[in-house]
């Protein structure tokens, strides 16, 4: 413990002795970790933006499909309500319909994308109905002409978003229908606009999908697909689930892909790998700055070990082990080091709070960057600070004395 500490005052006398080049040889260190801490909570607080977004724009959702090239076969309303009967923790199922068209108002016509389901697509998308309400089931079992749109989509095609039993005509497939707005969702969140960003309009209207089929020459009893509703945790487990009752009711079993399964959370995932891919490379870039300051640190502890030449041969010549010379100088490395990494993670803190509320992104700083960066910056003292370590240790007294 004694040697220890003379190892410490010895490195601490050496950092203020060269007070300039100390601060020089440091900051490649506090750059570097700075840039570590920042780029981890960047591409945090990514992620969470990201998937806050995208969960935004669409629900939590799966889909089930029928790939009529593999089946004659077609789903319909026993396969929704088989669904609705096995399946446990699901918040709903619905057929899907869609179709491209335009809607009309009294201040315009504008292309639309219309889709058609039940009363349980009103979880379709994460904004939600803030003026009216959604079409119910017994609009739904009634196939009356209602639909649902977006704020923005009243404020295009009325002026006002204070539209709730105003009428439209919708015309899709060559054939034109009224229906009544009976609810508004919410605007959509900055991601679609960001997407949608120099894209002619297009509203985004919702209705029964009976209403629909009768207008625009759907059928009632056979769907493209389904729907189904439930909690990101267990969505995934949900739709396959879906997927294997389904390939049962069917016979469909041994047929590669005849009923196929998608859901948002398999979109979540892929999209999760993307964002580690991104936040792995910028990280590695972050670390090259990491490595710089090391090299930095190594020359340093070389010229120290050069000017220190003489006061390394007397005291080998009076008896100092090597082990002793060797960790001297290590520990002094270290303690470098480790003093720009303290400083790199404060600065780190500071950058990672001020490029993310520029952003717009949450802050998120974990105990793990933090730590790993503060043990990462001593491993760069001990790895660039061996050589030199080594060099002092293994002169020979009379060598160091003639210099």
């Amino acid at each position: 413990m004694g040697q220890i500490k003379e190892y410490f005052k010895s490195a601490i006398k050496q950092i203020i002795g060269n007070g300039y080049r100390t601060l020089m040889t440091m900051l490649g260190i506090v750059i570097g970790i700075a840039a570590v801490i920042a780029v981890v909570a960047l591409g945090n607080g990514m992620t969470e933006f990201v998937q806050s977004q995208l969960n935004g724009i669409a629900g939590n959702y799966g889909t089930i499909s029928i790939n009529r090239t593999k089946t004659s076969d077609n789903l319909g309303p026993d396969d929704v309500a088989i669904l609705e009967e096995k399946l446990t923790d699901i918040k709903g199922v619905s057929p899907f319909y869609s179709g491209g068209g335009k809607v009309k108002g009294t201040r315009g016509t504008y292309e639309c994308d219309l889709m058609g389901g039940s009363e349980s697509f009103e979880r379709a998308f994460g904004n939600e109905v803030v003026k009216g309400q959604y079409f119910t089931r017994q609009q739904v079992e009634s196939g009356q002409r209602v639909c649902v749109m977006l704020l923005d989509d009243a404020k295009k095609l009325f002026g006002t978003e204070e539209c709730i039993g105003r009428e439209v005509e919708i015309t899709c497939w060559g054939r034109t229908a009224t229906y009544t707005i009976v609810g508004l969702r919410d605007h959509m969140n900055e991601m679609y606009e960001f997407i949608m960003a120099g894209q002619d309009y297009y509203a985004q209207i919702e209705v029964p999908y009976t209403a629909m089929a009768g207008d625009y020459g759907y059928y009632t009893d056979r769907y493209d697909m389904i729907v189904l509703f439930a909690d990101q945790g267990v969505l995934a487990k949900k739709v396959k689930e879906a997927q294997d009752i389904l390939t049962n009711r069917h016979g469909l079993r041994g047929v590669n892909n005849a009923i196929s399964a998608y859901s948002m959370a398999d979109l979540s995932k892929e999209l999760d790998t993307i964002l580690g891919y991104a936040s792995t490379f910028l990280l590695l870039v972050s670390v090259i700055s990491l490595v710089v300051g090391g090299i930095g640190v190594m020359n340093i502890m070389l010229v120290s070990v050069t000017e220190r030449t003489r006061e390394i041969g007397i005291r080998k010549s009076i008896g100092a082990k090597t082990g002793a010379i060797m960790s001297q100088f290590l520990f002094e490395a270290c303690i470098l080091t480790f003093l720009g990494g303290v400083l790199g993670i404060i600065l780190g803190i500071v950058a990672a709070h001020i490029i993310c509320t520029v952003i717009g992104f949450k802050v998120i700083i974990t105990p793990t960057s933090v730590l790993g960066a503060a043990f990462f910056s001593i491993l760069v003292g001990i790895f660039f600070g061996l050589y030199p370590a080594r060099k002092a240790a293994k002169m020979k007294p009379i060598d160091a004395l003639r210099l």
